[in-house]
């Protein structure tokens, strides 16, 4: 048997040393396609093997997987191709804790069957408005008036998600998240049908030092992460908020890192355009959101924007058309894998997506931005 390990960041490297700690070798850390200007030897004399260089033995290899949720879909999609039936997918939050024994290490190590359809990554709004209202804000929470998620709507829909796919990373998002009036009931409801899933809340945590106990033990008593997007009004009470988390035992990533410096947010980023004439299977693979799995009104989408985009018609009198083909309706679902392979693959929609990013400085405090080039979308010459 040999051990490799899939990634090549300093998750991996950090992993890595934990598996050298209880004299478990690894044999090469893996990434996908062809060489490039990463170091050959990350950690040591262990090697970096290109996949299109070696051929992995279902039957003989264990892959450990060190790459966030969102990005690894490329990564499970590969093996369960090539025949593998299990993988091993190591918690970041090892990376937070002393692992004495191999007992405490092998205990943020998740053993995968990939007989089950898996969904390595979901997100869903539970809460349409911000407290903050940044400019050209990827859900359109600064343009939207304040709309909550029906916890009967939201527990039907949980539900269904639960019958068709094993749900790996289950992000719960805004607009702000703990602007619902009901959230400790929600994360209830969250763990009590997801009891197996790594749930976290994105929060731009200009509440949390506000939290009411009610709210803090649902955290604790569900086990949920808290992500704390670091913007600049954050900035200036993070000490006291990650005073407030670590008192509380609650998990907390910041930027959703590990390993990023405390700063500010400072840039945004956006390849939208107004036209559909883009290269959208290009641009697919390349975007980060390739995986991002949005959920919303009993659908699923490959992306948030077509279930979050009639926001911009509405106010703008734009004509974003969204298709059958953007999205899937949860009781439609035969197949959970058949349903996967769609969400892998481009959509209609992805053509109105540019090939090329579009950065702009971030700023706060944009309630209901009156022009479109006020939302920076990005407009072809």
């Amino acid at each position: 048997m040999k051990n490799y390990i899939f990634g090549t960041g300093p998750f991996a490297i950090e992993f890595a040393k934990k598996l050298e700690k209880h004299n478990i070798i690894v044999d090469g850390f893996l990434k996908l396609g062809n060489k490039s200007d990463i170091s050959q030897k990350l950690y040591k004399d262990i090697p970096l093997i290109f996949l299109n260089e070696k051929c992995l033995n279902p039957e003989t290899d264990n892959i450990f997987i060190t790459k966030k949720p969102i990005i690894m879909g490329d990564t499970i999609e590969y093996l369960r191709n090539i025949g593998f039936k299990k993988i091993d997918i190591v918690d970041e939050r090892v990376l937070y804790f002393d692992s004495e024994s191999y007992e405490q290490l092998n205990s943020y190590i998740d053993s995968i069957d990939l007989s089950l359809p898996f969904l390595n990554y979901l997100e869903t709004n539970v809460v349409d408005h911000c407290n903050l209202n940044c400019k050209g804000c990827a859900h359109f929470s600064n343009i939207y008036d304040n709309n909550y998620v029906d916890l009967v709507d939201y527990e039907r829909d949980i539900k269904l998600i639960s019958q068709k796919f094993n749900v790996y990373y289950f992000r719960i998002l805004g607009g702000e998240p703990l602007l619902h009036p009901n959230f400790s009931e929600l994360l209830n409801i969250s763990r009590r049908i997801l009891p197996n899933t790594k749930i976290v809340v994105v929060s731009n945590g200009l509440l949390l030092d506000k939290l009411d106990e009610k709210v803090i033990k649902s955290f604790v008593d569900n086990d949920i992460i808290i992500s704390i997007s670091l913007y600049e009004p954050t900035s200036k009470k993070i000490d006291k908020i990650l005073s407030i988390l670590n008192a509380n035992k609650i998990t907390y990533l910041i930027n959703d890192d590990f390993f990023s410096p405390i700063e500010p947010i400072k840039k945004f980023q956006t390849r939208l355009t107004l036209e559909n004439n883009n290269n959208g299977d290009k641009v697919s693979k390349e975007c980060i959101g390739r995986f991002c799995r949005f959920l919303r009104d009993g659908k699923i989408a490959k992306c948030y924007y077509p279930l979050l985009i009639e926001i911009l018609n509405k106010r703008y009198g734009t004509n974003y058309v969204v298709s059958r083909d953007d999205y899937i309706e949860l009781s439609d679902i035969s197949s959970g894998w058949d349903a996967i392979k769609k969400l892998n693959n481009s959509t209609p929609f992805c053509n109105y997506c540019g090939e090329s990013i579009t950065e702009f400085d971030w700023e706060g405090y944009h309630k209901n931005d009156k022009e479109i080039d006020g939302y920076v979308l990005r407009k072809k010459k």
